[in-house]
């Protein structure tokens, strides 16, 4: 009867994330309690997942990997090496996508990519082609990058754990190096020539009002002579309420009007650049019996100056907006900038846009004025997309910051220490030093994948107390009597690598190592090879946005839609299938 509850309790995981019936964390924490609830782990076995070595090591890699990121370092490489690429569009690219690569295998990719997105953006508009010929191909990268080493990335770092657990030994900070610099090299070698070619060429212009399609909801109005709004405000006014609409500038001769607008007091002829739906626009054209400048296209310069910006901006991973409307969090006043248009799944929102909840990833056009703006940038809560104005500047205690991760990887390599003590040591210093404020590292870590993974975790030990996992792996192994273990190997990768397109991949890999330690034992060989096979595949999350944080993030920005995708990962996953499953067995022999 246990073994029916836990495949039903399983079978609600897995749909409950394909369908995202809630976010990733709570179907975790709400599998966690059905596991309590009946009973399929106990008290101390549910919450040992908020004590695991890899979770708390995850935890401490969030904090270093940020005080890297705000030391200025990376930008400050990325910046001269993008200026050394000169006119070539093909040596950019490689050069922006093979950094971003080699530096996800020392700091979360997430952040990486995040790094990275504003770079390669200004890369397709200094070199003219559409954005999403690099921003999948950037996710990949880091992808690439990430299975590389151990800290690379926590799919990582937990089968190391979970190996450990069942007896197999923790695994080297470079361990997974022989198999990672192989499928780096080729999937780059695949993204660059192959992958370029099967991306969409979105005819994306570097206007960022064309891009969002704004043409018919940013409007320029007149002011003439006898209308009944001379000498009234917009707050007077209550145009907001009223219409529905945003005034965002007012043109008066050579002056742009942005700051303090709202109380200023309007005057013939001043042109009143407006956002809002057409029928809104048109009530408050006839309310006032103002001139519509309807043969003018208003392009990203008639709004931007030297004190004022357009800008593009995703909500962060970490962010405590989530799930809050820009109506609730007061985002006007709040943040000093107007949001004219919102992405999401690669579709565009531009009506009551106030009153959608925000969610992870989602890509918002601002406009304000441009100490704002930096400000939004500066909140934590918002991912800029666009190169800043930052003059290379670097910390003032950057070398800490570019010294640490290579003191962890060298103090864990070495065996002076484990991963999860030196990580601890690397976290501490950052702050101790004054290189991370306390309340910018609380912020650092991504609490939604360490209550992902310490509330999943149990789900393994439900799978070993009921025996699921062994039958499973008795049922899988049963068929290297026939084909012998390559073939179980390629079954595992297979299994793994489709389970990590509709789960999480951390989920995937709670679900796939004790399966994997199963059949193994049935077979009577090592079980490195197939935890290796469980590592790699659960990390070649290629075909969904949803299976992998990167792909969700540039999925906006990239203007993507699903089958994109499909189209470039396809090919990549069975390469990559076929690739690991013959060489793993050859590096690390059954």
């Amino acid at each position: 009867m246990e073994t029916f509850i836990l495949l039903g309790i399983i079978a609600f995981v897995v749909a409950a994330f394909a369908f995202e019936w809630m976010p990733i964390d709570q179907v975790a924490l709400v599998c966690l309690a059905l596991l309590l609830v009946f009973g399929l782990v106990s008290p101390e076995e549910g919450i040992a997942g908020f004590s695991n070595p890899a979770v708390i090591t995850v935890m401490m890699m969030f904090i270093v990997s940020e005080g890297l990121v705000k030391s200025g370092l990376i930008t400050a490489i990325a910046h001269r090496i993008t200026a050394l690429a000169g006119t070539s569009r093909n040596i950019g690219t490689t050069f922006v996508l093979g950094l971003a690569g080699v530096l996800s295998a020392f700091i979360n990719n997430t952040a990486t990519v995040s790094l990275f997105m504003p770079v390669s953006i200004h890369l397709a508009k200094h070199y003219r082609f559409s954005p999403s010929k690099i921003l999948l191909p950037l996710s990949y990268a880091g992808i690439f990058g990430g299975a590389c080493t151990l800290i690379g990335t926590s799919t990582n770092l937990l089968v190391s754990a979970l190996s450990e657990k069942e007896g197999q030994g923790a695994l080297g900070m470079f361990e997974f190096l022989p198999m990672g610099i192989i499928l780096f090299v080729l999937g780059m070698i695949f993204t660059l020539t192959v992958g370029k070619r099967l991306l969409p060429d979105q005819d994306d212009s570097t206007e960022l009002t064309g891009k969002y399609e704004l043409s018919a909801f940013l409007t320029e109005l007149q002011v003439p002579a006898g209308s009944k709004i001379l000498g009234k405000t917009v707050v007077s006014e209550h145009l907001s309420e009223r219409f529905r609409l945003t005034v965002l500038e007012i043109l008066r001769g050579k002056q742009k009007i942005a700051q303090d607008l709202r109380y200023t007091e309007l005057q013939e002829d001043d042109l009143l650049i407006v956002s809002g739906a057409v029928e809104d626009i048109l009530s408050f054209k006839q309310a006032y019996n103002l001139l519509m400048l309807t043969d003018i296209k208003l392009r990203d310069s008639d709004l931007a100056d030297e004190n004022n910006i357009l800008a593009e901006v995703q909500l962060s991973p970490t962010s405590g907006l989530e799930l809050q409307s820009l109506k609730q969090i007061d985002f006007r006043r709040r943040f000093g900038c107007f949001v004219l248009a919102l992405r999401r799944h690669g579709g565009v929102i531009r009506k009551k846009i106030t009153s959608i909840p925000l969610r992870r990833w989602d890509t918002l056009l601002v406009f304000g004025p441009r100490t704002r703006v930096e400000a939004l940038y500066d909140s934590g809560d918002f991912v800029s997309l666009q190169e800043r104005d930052i003059r290379l500047r670097l910390n003032r205690r950057w070398w800490i910051g570019a010294l640490t991760i290579p003191a962890v990887v060298l103090l864990a390599s070495l065996g002076v220490m484990s991963i999860l003590k030196a990580a601890i040591l690397g976290a501490v210093l950052m702050i101790a030093s004054g290189s991370l404020r306390v309340q910018e590292a609380y912020k650092a870590i991504n609490w939604t994948v360490i209550f992902l993974v310490a509330a999943i975790l149990p789900l393994g030990t439900a799978m070993e107390n009921t025996g699921l996992a062994q039958r499973i792996g008795d049922a899988i192994g049963s068929t290297g009597d026939a084909y012998g273990p390559w073939m179980v190997l390629a079954i595992i990768y297979l299994a793994t690598a489709i389970l990590t397109e509709i789960m999480s991949n951390n989920s995937t890999v709670v679900l796939m190592v004790p399966i994997a330690v199963g059949a193994a034992e049935t077979l009577g060989v090592d079980a490195k090879p197939f935890l290796m096979a469980v590592a790699f595949a659960g990390s070649s999350s290629f075909l969904t946005p949803m299976g992998y944080n990167t792909n969700a993030m540039v999925f906006g920005p990239g203007g993507y839609r699903f089958a994109d995708y499909v189209r470039v990962g396809l090919p990549l996953k069975i390469l990559f299938w076929i690739v690991t499953s013959a060489l793993v067995p050859v590096i690390w022999p059954f």
